[in-house]
């Protein structure tokens, strides 16, 4: 930066009060008339903000501000937000988070090594462990999918919403590397009800809109229908529902006979989704139709009629 550039900005800075040590409702009153700056100032003064400013709440309300831009300018100063302020942890995690979730927007590679260093920090907080690995999702970045396969297969680490959080990632990067880590961890935790259920969950989810080995990924949901979670089973038919092929209403109708009526009426809204209103019609002619389906298949047959 120019003696110049940093003079300018220091004299914003003074005309905001920013880094002054100055009460944060003066200060973030003084910046909403930051619009009248000229257009090309506002974000390098937001920057040079978050880099002086040390008020907690004000610089939350920068960072904010700064979200909004979602410029690869404001890299820089968001990794060493991200990575700073380690001996402050809790007065300062909310923005850290924020920074991670910012950076994840902005989807620059270079924030890529960052964010995993903070995810795999297992001193860091949770919270902000889990706005790392969400940042990697959105950012969409291959380099991110071996890191966030280690969290999701690690048996020593403790953070099950971590785990959750990583699984996400993985669906949102969208890679083939991730189909068989996932798979794999549903073979292990199959049947366990216990705290891991909304990680299957999420597998799960994830494995329904990955789009690539198509006939794994039907088999190893196919596998989950029998799982004894019945939440688990109910996301298996949404996952299904996911992958396009014939035989996919084959295996998903018998669930219609499942003994938890939630798992039963999502089969009838899958059958619904991928054969529309006549799919329910023939669904009506089986004798051995349970009631609880029947019921769910009038009351949807009943609002497309009011729809029309």
């Amino acid at each position: 930066m120019s003696e110049e550039n940093r003079k300018k900005l220091e004299n914003i800075a003074e005309k905001f009060l920013v880094g002054k040590g100055e009460v944060s409702d003066v200060v973030i009153q003084n910046l909403k008339e930051i619009n009248k700056l000229e257009k090309e100032e506002i974000l390098p003064a937001l920057n040079y903000f978050a880099a002086i400013e040390k008020t907690p709440k004000t610089l939350l309300h920068i960072l904010k501000e700064i979200g909004r831009h979602k410029d690869r300018s404001s890299s820089a100063i968001l990794i060493e937000l991200l990575t700073s302020f380690k001996d402050e942890k809790d007065q300062y995690l909310k923005i850290r988070c924020a920074a991670a979730n910012i950076l994840g927007h902005i989807k620059d590679e270079n924030t890529i090594i960052p964010l995993m260093y903070v995810m795999n920090d297992r001193e860091e907080n949770y919270k902000l462990r889990l706005a790392a690995a969400e940042a990697l999702g959105k950012a969409g970045n291959s380099q991110a999918v071996m890191p966030l396969i280690g969290i999701v297969s690690d048996d020593e680490e403790k953070s099950v919403y971590l785990k959750e959080s990583a699984t996400k990632a993985l669906g949102m990067i969208g890679d083939e590397r991730a189909v068989e880590p996932l798979i794999s961890l549903l073979d292990v935790q199959k049947g366990i009800i216990n705290r891991f259920t909304y990680l299957r969950e999420k597998i799960v989810e994830t494995l329904g809109k990955l789009r690539f080995k198509k006939d794994r990924r039907m088999e190893a949901l196919r596998n989950v229908l029998e799982d004894k979670s019945p939440h688990v089973r109910a996301s298996a038919i949404e996952a299904l529902c996911e992958i396009e092929d014939a035989y996919i209403i084959d295996i998903i109708k018998p669930m219609i006979y499942d003994e938890n009526e939630c798992v039963a009426k999502t089969a009838v809204h899958a059958v619904y989704s991928l054969e529309d209103k006549d799919g329910l019609l023939r669904l009506l002619e089986k004798e051995d139709l349970p009631a609880i389906c029947r019921g769910e298949i009038h009351e949807i047959l009943d609002e497309e009629e009011d729809d029309e």
